[in-house]
């Protein structure tokens, strides 16, 4: 779907990106993992076709022209300009009628639910938190069903409600055998949804196995720390049980709740449990148990 082959960026005498070579197959849920400043929203730009490389050439889904797939693949960009005084479902419909493909109302409406804001299609984009926009903004990308998705920066700066939606937009479109590929910050937001990571630093795609975000940690001895609201009686017992099924040596309080599980990787799900039983999440923190005694 993707091959770049000694991809460089340079800005006068700084180097943005620094001979990228990455393989991207059909089917592939691919993050580039790294700090900001890394470079990934150069590389991100470049494959986009918002910028040009200084040296280097890539191929997206055996063309090497961007205009020829442009209608099979689908862009959510880190910062998305939004027109605030639509509802959610007239932004879709406009923006699918200027690229010529429109559908039906009722489309819309699905793909507003499947993003997990069907109870807002109706309301001004501009009242939007930034992970509804972000949300939007996602649902805009897959409108038109690309076969590729190019999503940069997908969690960035939004509450773990949206971080749930998107995860599970993702994994959809894995299971439709969908390609994606997506940067992000951290690896703990990709670790339960991509298939291959890439890790970028300084511009330079470095060994997974000497980055330092590269470490996860599976052992079952993970202190995982929820910061929350609340908890009404009558979904205690259930949210209770639930969490006694996945982890250990449970403990709730009245603002946080903590227990023993095996591996990060068990968090997001976690998380929806919380979403579902309609209990707000502030803060998540996973911490070796050994390190926390």
């Amino acid at each position: 779907m993707l091959h770049t082959k000694g991809l460089t960026k340079k800005y006068r005498t700084k180097v943005a990106i620094n001979h990228i070579d990455l393989d991207i197959h059909q089917g592939d849920i691919f993050g580039l993992i790294g700090p900001k400043g890394a470079g990934k929203t150069t590389f991100f730009n470049i494959i986009t076709g918002i910028s040009r490389p200084t040296s280097g050439t890539f191929i997206m889904m055996n063309m090497t022209s961007l205009k020829k797939v442009r209608h099979h693949i689908g862009v959510l960009p880190e910062y998305t300009d939004l027109y605030e005084g639509l509802t959610a479902i007239e932004h879709i419909a406009y923006l699918s009628k200027i690229t010529g493909t429109r559908q039906k109302t009722s489309y819309y409406e699905e793909l507003l639910e499947f993003v997990g804001l069907h109870r807002y299609h109706q309301e001004k984009v501009g009242a939007f938190t930034p992970g509804m926009k972000k949300r939007l903004g996602m649902a805009q990308a897959i409108a038109h069903q690309p076969d590729f998705i190019l999503l940069d920066e997908p969690f960035a700066d939004i509450d773990a409600d949206s971080i749930l939606h998107i995860q599970r937009v993702i994994e959809s479109l894995k299971f439709e055998g969908k390609t994606v590929f997506l940067t992000a910050d951290e690896p703990r937001f990709t670790q339960p949804i991509c298939t291959k990571t890439a890790f970028i630093s300084e511009g330079k795609i470095v060994s997974s196995s000497t980055h330092p975000q590269e470490k996860t940690i599976t052992s079952s001895t993970i202190r995982a720390t929820f910061k929350h609201a609340w908890i009404d009686d009558e979904v205690k017992p259930v949210l209770t049980q639930y969490l006694q099924s996945v982890g250990t040596d449970l403990v709730i309080r009245d603002d946080e709740t903590s227990l023993l599980i095996r591996s990060e990787a068990q968090v997001p799900a976690i998380i929806r449990a919380f979403v579902k039983c309609k209990v707000d999440l502030y803060r998540v923190t996973a911490q070796d148990a050994m390190m926390s005694t």
